[in-house]
């Protein structure tokens, strides 16, 4: 196990909630900037489709795995302060 203390595990939790909000919102801008009037999202070309659907995938898994990390992180110290 770690040799951390608790209140650190869960200031890191707490500071990797907005990073992951961010990225999040990023990814979400990103796709509003390529709707077109009617709403559907139009790319140049395939090569650029390809190119956004690969960064803005490795985005969600990234911001969803870091929410993980936090949400659990948050809950071991709310066990260990309250269990």
């Amino acid at each position: 196990m770690e040799d951390t203390a608790p209140i650190t595990t869960l200031l890191y939790s707490i500071l990797a909630l907005p990073i992951a909000f961010m990225i999040l919102y990023w990814t979400k801008v990103r796709k509003d900037r390529r709707r077109n009037e009617t709403g559907e999202i139009e790319y140049k070309s395939l090569g650029h489709a390809l190119t956004f659907f690969i960064i803005e995938g490795l985005a969600l898994v990234g911001s969803l795995s870091i929410l993980i990390t936090a949400v659990s992180g948050i809950v071991r110290y709310l066990i260990y302060v309250y269990a």
